[in-house]
């Protein structure tokens, strides 16, 4: 079953937030979901449990990853690791193990900087692993009318960093979902999330 990394060496850029959402989307869609929680914060493991997401969330500590990974993974659709930029080894050890990682990345200099250091944890997990490792910038908090959106994306392409097409705009329903536990009720966030996805179903088929 596909292993999905949700992961860069930044915080803030609304890892658990896009975990939270695929997980309720593919929910949704009567798959099978465990969700793996490497943040000492542990605000998806919380999000999952304070929400009807009927998900099954795991808090691990990053030594722990590989072996909570090995024991989903047969019994599932979907494993989703949101892992914490600040545990390296926990970082290594969750993009070793994915079949696609997605990096979310605000519109910033600084984050368009950690997505270009993620992918190169990514590339040298690759080398050890001898395979490559698929991967993503997805663009967050995004104002698609504004300019520094589309700069930012040029910035990825120049560093060679894949981007997906599909984004998680600005909208006040993300913020009330952290609340509510459940964002796919609002309707563009599952418009949302559904495009994320048909990506990340054509990067897994190729």
């Amino acid at each position: 079953m596909p292993i999905l990394a949700i992961a860069t060496s930044k915080g803030g850029a609304g890892k658990t937030t896009l975990a939270a959402c695929l997980a309720d989307y593919w929910v949704r869609m009567d798959q099978k979901v465990v969700c793996i929680d490497t943040d000492p914060n542990r605000n998806l493991d919380d999000w999952i449990k304070n929400s009807q997401i009927c998900s099954t969330s795991i808090v691990v500590e990053e030594e722990g990853l590989l072996d909570a990974v090995e024991k989903s993974v047969d019994a599932v659709d979907w494993v989703i690791i949101d892992v914490a930029g600040s545990l390296a080894r926990g970082l290594l050890y969750a993009v070793s193990a994915a079949d696609v990682v997605l990096m979310p990345c605000r519109c910033d200099r600084k984050d368009v900087i950690e997505a270009c250091r993620t992918q190169e944890i990514i590339q040298s997990a690759g080398k050890m692993m001898r395979r490559t490792i698929a991967h993503a910038a997805v663009l967050t908090q995004v104002n698609r009318r504004a300019d520094v959106t589309s700069h930012t994306i040029q910035q990825l392409k120049i560093m060679e960093i894949p981007v997906l097409s599909a984004t998680v705009p600005i909208r006040t329903a993300y913020q009330k979902a952290s609340y509510t536990g459940t964002p796919l009720s609002n309707t563009e966030i599952r418009k949302d999330i559904a495009a994320i996805v048909e990506e990340i179903n054509a990067i897994i088929r190729r």
